[in-house]
């Protein structure tokens, strides 16, 4: 009897399917495991950042504190005081000390980071057309210091970093790319949060502040000045910050809902302020 080896058929090592739809699925397949990876990544560390003690995020913001503490003006010491009456409004813990830090440049903008830290910068107080405008500010800054954010956000970076880098190595094709990207949009979703619950404490406190939220969205309406001065058009799920008509829609709605008083008395910012905050510049332009 002979023995031979069957034909093997033709084709019996290939797909019918395209490899390019193979492709597609597989990636989707990780996109959707690096979302939901991140997602519970993000909820652990912001459940661990309640716990974490408030002495940890002074300790590791020295840095910041160095390069923050120069030499205080009256601008800083007016902004502080502000701040100073607006904390008891805010039910902060009893150890979290909040510091305000007046910059003299031209940004639009102010920030809360690690340690209690607030940072404003004399292009956005330039703009404020009253104080009530500035207690908003100040109240949600603070609010990010009180919800601990900044201590959440130091966390994500580093563990979403730390993952990336375990995923994807030193790789930076396209694909790569993607799926660092994918991560990175679902961080911002955390951040937008983030500014809403921070804009909910800011108009509760300016309402318990004044008695009244007179001026709670001025601070928006600049925002939405300067993004349409700068023509560029980013997509809300593309940005760490919700669409500024859709803030002031809300502030709006939490103040009916609420029925707070919507009008009241408006106060000016100090004119010492506007002077001292006009000699600070001057006197950068000469040495810069």
């Amino acid at each position: 009897m002979k023995y031979r080896n069957p034909e093997i058929p033709e084709g019996i090592n290939t797909t019918k399917t395209n490899p390019l739809k193979e492709f597609a699925f597989l990636t989707s397949v990780v996109i959707a495991g690096i979302i939901i990876i991140t997602a519970i990544l993000a909820l652990l560390i912001d459940s661990a950042a309640e716990i974490i003690p408030f002495e940890f995020e002074v300790s590791v913001s020295q840095d910041i504190a160095k390069n923050l503490n120069k030499e205080r003006n009256k601008v800083d010491d007016y902004l502080q005081g502000l701040a100073d009456q607006i904390i008891p409004h805010m039910n902060l813990p009893e150890d979290m000390k909040i510091q305000v830090h007046y910059v003299d440049k031209d940004v639009v903008n102010a920030m809360a980071t690690l340690g209690g830290h607030v940072v404003v910068y004399r292009g956005l107080l330039e703009k404020l057309p009253n104080e009530n405008a500035l207690v908003m500010l100040l109240g949600h800054e603070i609010a990010h210091i009180k919800l601990r954010h900044p201590v959440k956000a130091l966390g994500k970076g580093v563990i979403i970093s730390l993952m990336m880098s375990a995923i994807l190595g030193s790789s930076s094709d396209s694909v790569s790319k993607l799926i660092s990207d994918t991560s990175m949009l679902t961080m911002l979703s955390f951040s937008r949060d983030q500014e809403q619950t921070s804009d909910n404490e800011g108009i509760k406190a300016l309402n318990s502040y004044y008695g009244h939220v007179q001026s709670a969205t001025d601070l928006f309406q600049i925002f939405k000045s300067e993004h349409e001065k700068s023509g560029v058009n980013v997509p809300q799920f593309l940005s760490s910050h919700p669409d500024i008509e859709s803030r002031i829609h809300h502030l709006n709605n939490i103040s009916r809902q609420q029925n707070w008083i919507r009008q009241g008395k408006i106060n000016s910012i100090p004119e010492h302020i506007f002077k001292t905050k006009k000699t600070a510049s001057e006197t950068t332009s000469r040495f810069h």
